[in-house]
């Protein structure tokens, strides 16, 4: 048990420096397109998982994040004057509500699916983070997320 937990630790060491390096490149190379798989990875090593309920986890997290995904507002291209028509800014405004009915929905699908897999603390910080991050830049703050270094 011990020596897993070192291990993890180790992994987690890997990643975030492995992060720090990309960082570095970042100006020179194209931004990588958004990977629901390593994501689902990310989140298995930040809940510190055993193989066996990576296993179970990480393809169960990767249909979470692609519905999530799939409940985004696409953005229509604005008018080249920048106005909206009162109709225009109704219709947004009623797929904003619509998105957020079908990601609260998503959310409590997988709320139950998860509790199946994980802990209940586990999957508190599967739902406490995004929610912190997204709260803060509503609010006009920055989320307090760790440095890189």
């Amino acid at each position: 048990m011990l020596t897993m937990r070192k291990l993890m630790v180790a992994v987690c060491f890997a990643l975030l420096a492995g992060g720090s390096l990309s960082a570095q490149d970042a100006g020179k190379a194209p931004r990588e397109r958004w990977n629901p798989e390593m994501q689902a990875k990310r989140m298995a090593g930040r809940l510190m998982l055993d193989d066996e309920t990576s296993a179970k986890f990480i393809p169960l997290y990767q249909e979470y994040v692609q519905k999530l995904a799939e409940c985004r507002v696409r953005q229509k291209p604005e008018d080249p004057k920048g106005e909206m028509s009162d109709a225009a800014i109704d219709e947004q405004i009623q797929a904003r509500f619509a998105a957020q009915g079908k990601r609260l929905e998503v959310q409590k699908d997988y709320y139950e699916k998860f509790k199946k897999v994980l802990t209940m603390r586990q999957v508190k910080q599967i739902y406490d983070r995004p929610n912190a991050a997204h709260n803060m830049r509503m609010q006009g703050q920055r989320p307090n997320l760790p440095r890189r270094r």
